[in-house]
This record gives structure tokens, C-alpha cells and sequence, in this order.
């Protein structure tokens, strides 16, 4: 039977048999702990770890036929000490691409009135790849030749590959859902191109010439160069003295490397949130998931490291009295992005469509605004620490999810080739972590093969997901995050909604189910099955501007009466009601909190006029 045909009869059977014992308010259980042996097809509160490993000779070419045994799995964490501990490894299997089928399941069509986020996937499915256009953060005069080296990539994609299209502006867009249809795909990159990254500041304030700071500059260098050539005693006296107090214009630099630093700051979580957003969406499609990030990315870190006198940014700040201007790092943001992935299967490709770069110094066009040695040799200095930092984002967010950076080629179909031809042949290893301390901290992951001569690519490690304390904080900016901002609907949690008569004319009400198999429902110590899950909604306007959002954390322990009942459901229903007024679109979301998985669906309310673009490809409309 087909999943999406799977879907539609399940939804059925909820909405006839529900179970009465289910859809009650949830109970209080004062007791959250339990055993972490799985039941049935439940999942546990035991977090399962996957690794997909790519293996290859010293030739380059895939080793196919390993087993388990051929395996070792270690982990190394700062708080277990330096030493390494082997991991059991509890599933493995070799995945072949050549073995699997490379179109998704044809949707059912669902009851009227009733809206999903289910994928259709089959469970056989060749590892999908993910084009995503990053028009924000890729320099306008590059996008024309991005536009005519992705045509030539997708003529380098093999044909049984499933492809989608997204587009990234200052939001994030489906092109084109996932298809081996060529002239589908032709069409999307067609529409492939964003003017969003024109007029975003990507030159250092001390080397733009354009600058209120390069102005005053050049007045005291011109008062200086007239003095020089006058004479006299006063002249001399007038050439030491500048028009305008250095102090001013060191005030006005510290302004403008707020404001770049400021602006940058936008960019990246505009970036992060699409990224993630992205990651939230294909998680429901399982396995492997190839993300072809195509851009030139932004700096992990923004270090002024000296400014035009000299001085280190310590006496600046006590010149000027203030914080280091410009100071910035963006790594505990791209470790929260890189766990969000790595937890969704998506192993991310960065792609730097800049190809291979010269200094700007040697460019023809390029207006240079301090001419002297010194001036030119800081130019120079710091445009390499910025493309330095560049790569340091491209290599930390391929390394945390088990992709690769392609960067310094003028040929990008190399790079798709080589990142489609690490999903053809892998092997997907996976454990239970003998560390149940779920306290934030990276672990490493050392894969090693018994086999001598094998070169292994996997990616280095995973964030164990915090509990408490300061993640409580964390995961409520991640729910609201995931139920107001998100393009995207969630689809690791596989939901159902169906819109049912309010109690009153000017609220909303939905009956919602929720896939068993998709939560933690684990034996209790004092009896029972534990249930601990967060349902929220949010609001929107006439224009898709977030209005309100409610959440409510369900924790209910199941007896044996109950859980038998859920088991043969296979489903969670519950009913939701929506107060007033009467929202334009609302978005529905459910988080598994052991596990951090999240469903949500997008619905445009009919009647009361369009959402906003960025949403109303994702809406359906309830009748």
C-alpha cells in the first residue's frame, strides 16, 4: 500500500473510532522518568544517533558489500574526559542507490476539509537533493554567471535523482518540490535569481571609499598636503594641525562598524532561520538528504583587529569609551543550524559560486580608498581574513552535517557531481549513545573501519539536545520561531487537522491527530506509557504578520487500557480551539520534547482575504 494512501485511511479511522479515553484533557503526572527500552513501534526516550558513512579505496572509488562487524563507533566528549568510548552499534544497512526508486509516492487526495504536511515519501526513496539559490548572501555581479553554471548543473544531475528548488531572498521560497522532471526543473532555476543581495554591505567601512569617515579623511589630508607646499612658520603649525579632531572622525568609524557589523548581524539570522526552516521541512522524508547551498556565504567572525592609528581595539574602547566596534561571532549560531540538520538527515554542500578570486586591489574597477603602503597592505589584510572567515562558516556547517565545501573552481557541475555521488553508495550506522548526560555539550563521533585502506567521510559529531534550564528558554524561542516565522511547514511529525464547528461564531476549532509512531511514548517507572509533547498555534494577519501565539505542554501518562488503544490507533487525536477574533491564516504546531521533532501545518481561512506570498504557497483553506 502506498504511504500517502496509508495516510488518508489512518486519518479515516481517527476521525471514525477515536477512542473517547484519548481526546480527554490531559492528565498530571508528577513522575517524568522512565525506562529507555522502546515499546512496540513507539519511539523511546532513548536517543538513537545515525551516521551515514561514505566509504572509498585509495583510488576514490565506493567500497560496497561492509557489513556492521567491518564498523567502530566511538565518541569523545570534553566532559567524559579525552578518551574515546566505543559505541554498540544497535541498526546498519547499506544503502545503493541504484536499489531504490527515484520518485516519491503519488499524493492521496485527502477528505475535503481535512489538510496535512505529509510528504508522501516511499521508505525506499534515492537520497533527494535540495537546490538552494542564496540571493542574499551571493554578490549581485555574480549571479549571471550563477544563472548559466546552475543550467549546466542540472544537465550533470543523474536523471533517477529527486531535485527541489528554493530560492533565498530576505525569505525563503519552494521553486519546486522534489521531481526528476528536467524541464520542471528547468523552469524553477529560470525563476532562480534574487535582487535582494543588491545594496547589501559587503565592503569593510575602513575600505569604502564612499564613507562619511574616507570624506574627513581626505579634508585633513588635503589641509596637510596644502601646508606643505606653503610657507612659513604658520604653515608648518597649520600642517601639524588638523581640521577635524581625530577623535571625531575615530567616533564616526566606531559608528559605521556598528552599523556594517548591525547589518551583518540581519543577514546572518535571516540565513540561519531559512536554513533551518529548510532542515524542518524535509525532515519528515526519510534518510539522507543532500543540500546544495550555493553561495558566498558570511563570515563566522567579524574581527576589526587594529584600526587606521594603530591602536588595538582595547584603546579604542578607552579612547572612545564604548565596546569594541564591529566585534562579532556567529559560531554558536551555526551550531544550533548545524544540529537542526544533522538531526533532519540534511547533509549541507556549500557551493562558493565566486570561483576562482583575486584581491580586489588587482581588480580594474576597483576604487581603493587609502593609496599608501601601509593603507594597502591593511586592505589586503583584512580581505583575506574575511574570505578566510567565509570559508570557516562554509567548513563548519559541511563538517557538522557530513557534507563537503566546494569552493575555488570556476566549474560548479564538479561540485554536484561529487556531492550526488556521495549519496549513490553509503552506509547508515546507528547507536545508542552510552552517555544519557543530555547537557548542550558537542560530541565527537570517530567512525573507524576495520579494513585497512578505507577512507571514511561522515560528519564529526552531533549537540546532545539540552534538558532544562537554560533549554527551556532556547526551545520556546525555537516554538515560536517554528510556529510564527517559519515559510515552511514541519514534517517530522506527521499531523492532520480537520476544521470542526467552533463554539462560537468568532473562533476556530480543529481536530488534530498526530502520528504515533512519530512521538516518545515511553514506559513510566510507576506504571504506564509517559507522553510529553507541546501543541501551539499562531496567528496571522491579512498581510502574514504574526498576531498571537498560544502553546500548551501536554504531559499525560497512559494506562494499559489507553496505550493498547493508541497502539492499535496508531494515532494521537486532539481537539483544538482557536479563540477570537477570527485570524486570517493559522499555523499548527506540535513538538515532541524528548526527541525535539516538530509537525506543523500552514491553513489560509477562507473568507477573509489572501495571506502573504511567502505563506500563500503553503496555506490550504478551510472550508
Amino acid at each position: 500500500m502506498q504511504p500517502a494512501v496509508r495516510v488518508a485511511l489512518l486519518l479515516c479511522a481517527v476521525l471514525v473510532f477515536a477512542h473517547p479515553s484519548l481526546s480527554q484533557s490531559p492528565q498530571t503526572s508528577s513522575d517524568k522518568s522512565g525506562p529507555s527500552e522502546p515499546v512496540a513501534t513507539f519511539k523511546s526516550a532513548t536517543r538513537m544517533v545515525t551516521i551515514e558513512v561514505v566509504a572509498r579505496d585509495s583510488k576514490g572509488h565506493h567500497v560496497t558489500g561492509l557489513k556492521a562487524d567491518n564498523f567502530q563507533v566511538f565518541e569523545q566528549t570534553s566532559s567524559r574526559g579525552k578518551g574515546k568510548h566505543e559505541q554498540k552499534i544497535a541498526a546498519f544497512r547499506e544503502v545503493r542507490v541504484a536499489d531504490l526508486h527515484s520518485e516519491p509516492a503519488d499524493a492521496a487526495d485527502l477528505p475535503a476539509g481535512v489538510y496535512s504536511n505529509a510528504v508522501t515519501p516511499r521508505e525506499d526513496l534515492v537520497p533527494p537533493t535540495i537546490l538552494l539559490v542564496d540571493g542574499l548572501n551571493t554578490d549581485s555581479h555574480q549571479q549571471a554567471q550563477v544563472h548559466v553554471q546552475m543550467m549546466r548543473m542540472l544537465k550533470s544531475l543523474p536523471k533517477n535523482i529527486p531535485v527541489a528548488v528554493f530560492l533565498f531572498g530576505h525569505r525563503l521560497q519552494m521553486l519546486q518540490d522534489f521531481t526528476t522532471n528536467p524541464s520542471l526543473l528547468q523552469a524553477a532555476l529560470e525563476k532562480a535569481n534574487s535582487t535582494a543581495g543588491a545594496g547589501v554591505a559587503r565592503l569593510d567601512p575602513r575600505d569604502d571609499p564612499d564613507t562619511i569617515s574616507a570624506s574627513l579623511d581626505q579634508v585633513n589630508a588635503a589641509a596637510g598636503d596644502v601646508s606643505v607646499g606653503s610657507q612659513g612658520q604658520g604653515a608648518a603649525q597649520a600642517a601639524a594641525t588638523p581640521v577635524i579632531d581625530p577623535t571625531i572622525i575615530a567616533s564616526v568609524k566606531h559608528f559605521e562598524q556598528e552599523v556594517y557589523a548591525s547589518t551583518m548581524d540581519l543577514r546572518v539570522q535571516q540565513t540561519i532561520e531559512a536554513l533551518i526552516s529548510l532542515g524542518r521541512h524535509v525532515g519528515g522524508y526519510p534518510g539522507r538528504k543532500n543540500l546544495l547551498w550555493i553561495s558566498t556565504t558570511f563570515p563566522i567572525y567579524l574581527s576589526p583587529l587594529l584600526d587606521d592609528s594603530g591602536n588595538s581595539p582595547t584603546e579604542v574602547s578607552a579612547i572612545l569609551g564604548s565596546g569594541t566596534s564591529g566585534m562579532r561571532n556567529y559560531s554558536s549560531k551555526l551550531k544550533v543550524l548545524a544540529r537542526v540538520l544533522s538531526e533532519a538527515k540534511v547533509a549541507v554542500y556549500p557551493i562558493n559560486p565566486a570561483g576562482i578570486q583575486v584581491s580586489s586591489l588587482y581588480e580594474a574597477d576597483n576604487r581603493i580608498r587609502d593609496h599608501s603602503a601601509r593603507g594597502m597592505a591593511d586592505t589586503l589584510r583584512r580581505e583575506t581574513t574575511m574570505r578566510g572567515n567565509e570559508q570557516d562558516t562554509m567548513q563548519m556547517v559541511a563538517e557538522g552535517t557530513g557534507g563537503q565545501v566546494c569552493t575555488g573552481t570556476n566549474d560548479l557541475s564538479e561540485c554536484i557531481r561529487k556531492a550526488v555521488d556521495d549519496s549513490s553508495t553509503f552506509y547508515e550506522i546507528a547507536y545508542y549513545p552510552d552517555s544519557q548526560d543530555w547537557n548542550g555539550e558537542y560530541r565527537t563521533v570517530i567512525v573507524k573501519s576495520k579494513e585497512g585502506g578505507l577512507r571514511l567521510a561522515y560528519r564529526q559529531g552531533y549537540y546532545a539536545r539540552l534538558e532544562g534550564g537554560d533549554a527551556a528558554r532556547d526551545e520556546k524561542t525555537e516554538l515560536r520561531d517554528a510556529a510564527c516565522e517559519d515559510y515552511l511547514d514541519a514534517s517530522s511529525i506527521l499531523l492532520t487537522a480537520k476544521s470542526i464547528a467552533p463554539d462560537s461564531p468568532d473562533r476556530l476549532k480543529f481536530y488534530m491527530t498526530m502520528r504515533a509512531s512519530d512521538l516518545t511514548i515511553a514506559p513510566s517507572t510507576a506504571g504506564g506509557h509517559d507522553l510529553d509533547i507541546v501543541v501551539a498555534v499562531c496567528t496571522f494577519d491579512e498581510k502574514g504578520w504574526p498576531v498571537h501565539m498560544m502553546s500548551d505542554t501536554i504531559y499525560r501518562t497512559f494506562n494499559d487500557g489507553e496505550f493498547h488503544s493508541l497502539e492499535s490507533l496508531g494515532a494521537l487525536p486532539h481537539i483544538l480551539s482557536i479563540p477570537g477574533p477570527k485570524p486570517v491564516s493559522v499555523r499548527l504546531l506540535v513538538k515532541d520534547v524528548p526527541s525535539g521533532r516538530l509537525g506543523s501545518i500552514h491553513i489560509k481561512v477562507a473568507g477573509l482575504g489572501p495571506t502573504d506570498e511567502s505563506k500563500k504557497d503553503q496555506s490550504a483553506t478551510a472550508q
